[in-house]
């Protein structure tokens, strides 16, 4: 596969020297950007100094022009790279944002000093503005290949397209176009490849069907503008978590999955600064999908520690694991190692643990937990330990110490065996999210009052299982006595 070079605008740029643009000129205030065919980088000097753009309102008359740009925000420092800004016009009459103008791209670099790539503004008689308050006089300019002209003879030299991707205009603008080889993805989903994993979602578009349809990787954002996507190998990538990039996410539940939405938003406009507007909008809407209901068994050999599932789902696609773990101590850090042998009465501690969702906004709540004599979560045989969340009222070894608090839940009971000799004990939970909202609960009620009654519902069983088993309550030869007694047979449930 061949090396493509990595493109820095901080070494590929075009100066622009021209000292009308400056906030404190007002000769003349006919110039215009809607004329220029912008293409790449740029780097603002005046009169061979490097200058920058303003970061506030010009309340005056100045830049050489009646609506003059400037941009609403900071400029990024070194470790930053590339950002996004956003572009307010500003107006002689003293209007500060009379229209936001479309966002341009901003890198600092070293030498203290800063490229834009700028693009065509809306309307006539805008123009980009420098800052005469911020000339320096120490910026090299030997640091970068200085392209001295604004026009290029071929637009596609500066323009890095993918070996997918060929180079083309559209909409009257340069980018990068799809190969035939390319359109085996869905036009209309722009090839969307979305991953899901705890709180936190990633999405990818392919950057020449988005181009072809009119709308460059610059003017793309989730519901907050400000999250803008990054351009690598010929995608257009966003990312959004529950931490310090929310983006407009919105937090939902209904009856079987809880779901985070968003969507990827951008507006295009061929006009070219004409008094007449073809203005196109994109809006695609996505949601990642976690199942509320799961399903646990406990059906292989223990000396499997811990046997780990992941489900996928269908339709932007969260993944969560659970998995079932026995201990020997109420503290939960001695794990059984090799089988599970427990005596006859010796209590057994477990954990049923869900990795992969936000501990922050769900919580896991136990449904049943039930033991059989085969590996079979269906066998005819079994004996109930957690029934409709709360500890089985017939065996009062079986002790609830966490359930609905955290995605860690905890409970504990007395080895027992199926019969005479002991045979082995197979484990399997049901168990559900709960969304953590101000002021509901997760926590069951147990007390006598308020306990749930009924059987195991079909309707929370899946073929999802987690394996962790059997238990083998140890044998006695010398005294035959210390067997547990025989729970009860019971008739299935599911």
């Amino acid at each position: 596969m061949p090396v493509l070079s990595v493109f820095d605008p901080c070494h590929n740029y075009t100066t622009l020297d021209e000292p009308w643009r400056a906030t404190n000129y007002t000769d003349n205030l006919n110039h215009c950007d809607s004329r220029v065919s912008w293409d790449g980088w740029y780097r603002l000097l005046y009169h061979g100094q490097t200058i920058r753009m303003p970061e506030e309102c010009i309340n005056s008359s100045g830049c050489g022009t009646a609506g003059r740009l400037w941009m609403n925000g900071t400029h990024p420092q070194l470790q930053d790279g590339i950002v996004t800004r956003r572009i307010c016009k500003a107006l002689t009459n003293g209007d500060c944002c009379y229209d936001r103008a479309p966002p341009i791209e901003v890198k600092a670099c070293p030498g203290n000093y800063y490229v834009y790539q700028f693009v065509l503004s809306n309307g006539c008689n805008y123009a980009y503005c420098a800052d005469v308050n911020t000339i320096s006089t120490n910026a090299s300019l030997t640091s970068a290949t200085v392209q001295t002209s604004t026009v290029s003879t071929n637009p596609c030299d500066k323009i890095h397209c993918t070996e997918d991707e060929v180079c083309g205009k559209v909409y009257g603008i340069y980018g990068c176009l799809c190969k035939k080889s390319h359109h085996q993805l869905i036009p209309e989903s722009f090839g969307l490849v979305a991953t899901c994993h705890n709180s936190s979602c990633w999405i990818s578009l392919s950057r020449c069907l988005l181009f072809e349809a009119g709308f460059p990787a610059q003017v793309l954002h989730l519901n907050d503008p400000g999250c803008t996507g990054t351009v690598l190998d010929g995608q257009v990538k966003f990312h959004f978590n529950n931490d310090d990039q929310k983006c407009g996410t919105v937090l939902r539940a209904n009856k079987t999955h809880v779901i985070y939405e968003n969507s990827i938003q951008g507006t295009a406009d061929s006009a070219e600064g004409h008094i007449i507007s073809r203005r196109r909008q994109l809006s695609l809407q996505f949601a990642c999908e976690y199942p509320i209901k799961q399903n646990a068994s406990m059906d292989m050999a223990i000396h499997v520690l811990k046997s780990v599932i992941h489900q996928k789902l269908p339709a932007v696609h969260g993944t969560y694991q659970v998995q079932i773990t026995p201990y020997k101590d109420a503290d939960f850090t001695q794990q059984f190692s090799g089988n599970v042998a427990g005596q006859p009465e010796e209590t057994i501690y477990i954990a049923v643990d869900v990795e992969g969702v936000d501990g922050r906004q769900f919580s896991s709540v136990l449904d049943f937990c039930w033991a059989t004599p085969i590996n079979n979560s269906t066998s005819s045989i079994n004996w109930d330990l957690i029934t409709n969340q709360c500890p089985n009222p017939e065996d009062g070894t079986v002790k609830v110490l966490r359930n609905g608090v955290s995605t860690s839940s905890r409970f504990s009971f007395r080895m027992f065996s199926f019969g005479v000799p002991p045979s082995q004990v197979y484990l399997h939970c049901s168990l559900h999210l709960c969304l953590l909202e101000l002021g509901k609960s997760c926590i069951p009620i147990c007390d006598h009052v308020h306990q749930h009654k009924g059987p195991r519902s079909a309707d929370i069983q899946d073929n999802i299982t987690v394996c962790c088993g059997p238990l083998f309550p140890a044998r006695n030869t010398d005294v035959l006595n210390v067997l547990a007694p025989l729970p009860k047979r019971r008739s299935p449930k599911l």
